[in-house]
């Protein structure tokens, strides 16, 4: 080994070693700071959509949640009009959380049609793409092609494209543009004054958007 003793050899890769299991530790990502870099989502956002031919709004609103651990996302979808009648709202929820040990994303939703997902979501520039998966047994081989892709455009802009999936003989792909509600409080809800004691701030909020003029 270039006239260096095995001894000597051993010595250095012991004295090394430590240093590589360091540097890996420095390169991985904590619970804590990835949750922390998807702050600029905690609001009420107002969205728009298109599935195929169909294009409607919503409302959808993160929060923190079980220890700041998991970002909640909850949607209220209004009614659709359907040809043979009105059907009912849909509301939904999602929880999302950073798997440490791991270094991923794990997202979970469920619907008041009684539907879910289970999503794997990976780090791309700018956000995330979305891979479907199941607690079950597939019946065909996943592709290695995300299902979808979450780009954040601004701190108070995200578009998702996908998934794609077939309704009917046709192949229709979802797409989202979501913006930022402003949130102001009510004065006279406040301390002061004019208001109210102070906690009922938090409460009473009046949400508005140059966004909900077209709702």
């Amino acid at each position: 080994m270039c006239g260096l003793p095995s001894a000597a050899f051993t010595f250095l890769f012991r004295q090394y070693l430590p240093s590589l299991a360091q540097t890996d530790q420095q390169t991985k990502s904590t619970a804590q700071q990835r949750m922390a870099s998807v702050d600029y989502l905690i609001s009420t956002w107002s969205c728009a959509h298109t599935v195929g031919t169909f294009s409607g709004r919503y409302k959808t609103t993160y929060s923190k949640v079980l220890g700041d651990r998991w970002l909640a996302e909850t949607w209220e979808f209004p009614a659709p009009q359907a040809s043979e009648g009105t059907q009912a709202a849909v509301t939904a929820a999602a929880l999302m959380s950073y798997d440490e040990r791991r270094q991923t994303w794990v997202r979970f939703f469920a619907n008041s049609r009684g539907q879910h997902f289970e999503i794997r979501m990976t780090d791309v520039p700018n956000g995330w793409t979305f891979k479907y998966t199941s607690f079950f047994t597939l019946s065909r081989p996943e592709t290695p092609e995300p299902d979808a892709t979450f780009s954040k455009k601004s701190d108070t802009e995200y578009v998702i494209d996908g998934p794609t999936y077939p309704q009917g003989e046709t192949r229709i792909t979802e797409h989202h543009t979501c913006h930022k509600v402003s949130v102001a409080v009510d004065p006279l809800a406040c301390g002061g004054p004019l208001g109210g004691p102070p906690g009922v701030c938090g409460e009473r909020r009046r949400y508005f958007s140059r966004h909900w003029d077209r709702e």
